[in-house]
């Protein structure tokens, strides 16, 4: 894949598809998420299929099949939408759309060799629910200035609702995904979307700088962690 379009679509929401084949050797690839997408990824990789799983990027199980049928998909909308492009191929009155399919290795060889560095945006309001579609806002500064700044965004993950601890779902996406070398800067706003209390925002700072993730904020630029003892402080 050309460099240009294999850039445009790491910029996408991507499933990883795991084909397992009848000889027992598997195969990862990355694709855009959409349910003509995942039908069409199915149909051109079912020949040489015994199996195959689809995850998002934090290994969450979108579907499996057995060869060219689906057994499982938790998400019943996704499901129906994948079933209304899928069956027509399957009966042969829809061809698969000829999406852009990579390896997963040819796209971390990629990430690792290319200039931009891979983005995690991580958005948060205090309100309990986004009535005034704050999310939305913050993810369209933290992707305009993920692009001004030549990032490829690779994920993204949400909290809503007051700060009450340590463990809320998105920062704890945050957390898996920079354990599993997935990114190389995390994007917020500003820094206290990560967390208000001092002492646990420098821990939290100090577990992203042990694993190279830069920190990086619109408002802030650059956000570096320096070490003083017997304290610590933010500069």
């Amino acid at each position: 894949m050309e460099k240009e379009a294999l850039a445009e679509l790491l910029k996408k929401e991507l499933i990883i598809g795991y084909v397992y084949g009848l000889d027992g050797e598997s195969q990862e690839f990355y694709f855009e998420k959409s349910p003509s997408g995942i039908a069409s990824f199915i149909m051109l990789k079912k020949e040489h299929a015994d199996k195959m799983v689809l995850t998002d990027t934090l290994d969450r199980l979108v579907l499996d099949t057995f060869g060219e049928f689906i057994n499982r998909c938790p998400d019943q909308r996704l499901l129906k939408g994948i079933t209304k492009e899928l069956v027509p191929m399957q009966q042969g009155e829809k061809e698969p759309v000829n999406i852009p399919i990579v390896s997963v290795d040819e796209a971390l060889e990629f990430l690792s060799h290319g200039s931009q560095k891979r983005a995690w945006i991580y958005c948060r309001i205090d309100a309990p629910e986004d009535t005034h579609g704050a999310l939305k806002g913050q993810k369209k500064e933290l992707m305009d200035y993920s692009e001004q700044m030549g990032f490829v965004v690779v994920g993204e993950s949400v909290d809503i609702g007051s700060e009450l601890d340590f463990d809320r779902t998105g920062l704890a996406e945050v957390m898996k995904a920079a354990g599993n070398g997935i990114m190389d800067v995390l994007l917020v706003k500003k820094v206290d979307c990560l967390k208000r209390d001092t002492a646990k925002l420098l821990e939290l700072q100090r577990g992203l700088d042990q694993l190279g993730i830069e920190l990086y904020s619109p408002l802030e630029g650059q956000i570096q962690l320096e070490y003083q003892s017997p304290s610590l402080s933010l500069q």
